[in-house]
């Protein structure tokens, strides 16, 4: 169902394409526990619990996240509530309303986006392990990176 390639029971050409989503969740959709995936998801439903990706989460506009997430680039345009941590980026939509606290080496921030919380900018993503714990953490104002 979820991550096998097939659109409307076609079968895609191109299974490497680094277009291709390996899971996409609908925003009349609603998932309690713990979510987690490798590649490139897209979630426009509700979630409770934790969100583990290995690649690209997407939080679409529809999106409503009471959530721990970590993935490699988070990109949020919906409701977030908890932490992010993004191993290479984190990128808040005009659309994003966030209530979280924010770990990446990356952060940019639409304007009209709603940002409530702290961010902890970290050092380059080579160095960022896992989010149980980081090799080198540098603490820098918003907009402000470590050369």
């Amino acid at each position: 169902m979820f991550g096998n390639g097939n659109v409307n029971g076609v079968q895609k050409d191109s299974q490497k394409d680094s277009g291709d989503m390996t899971i996409y969740m609908g925003k009349n959709m609603e998932f309690k526990g713990t979510l987690s995936f490798e590649g490139t998801g897209r979630i426009d439903g509700k979630v409770e619990g934790k969100i583990l990706a290995k690649g690209v989460l997407l939080l679409g506009e529809t999106a409503a996240v009471s959530s721990e997430i970590e993935g490699d680039t988070v990109v949020v345009g919906g409701n977030v509530e908890g932490k992010i941590i993004g191993r290479q980026k984190v990128q808040l939509l005009k659309t994003a309303v966030v209530n979280a606290d924010v770990s990446t080496p990356s952060f940019s921030i639409e304007e009209g986006c709603q940002f409530n919380g702290s961010c902890k900018m970290l050092g380059h993503s080579s160095t960022v392990s896992s989010a149980h714990g980081f090799a080198r953490e540098e603490e820098f104002p918003i907009g402000l990176t470590a050369r």
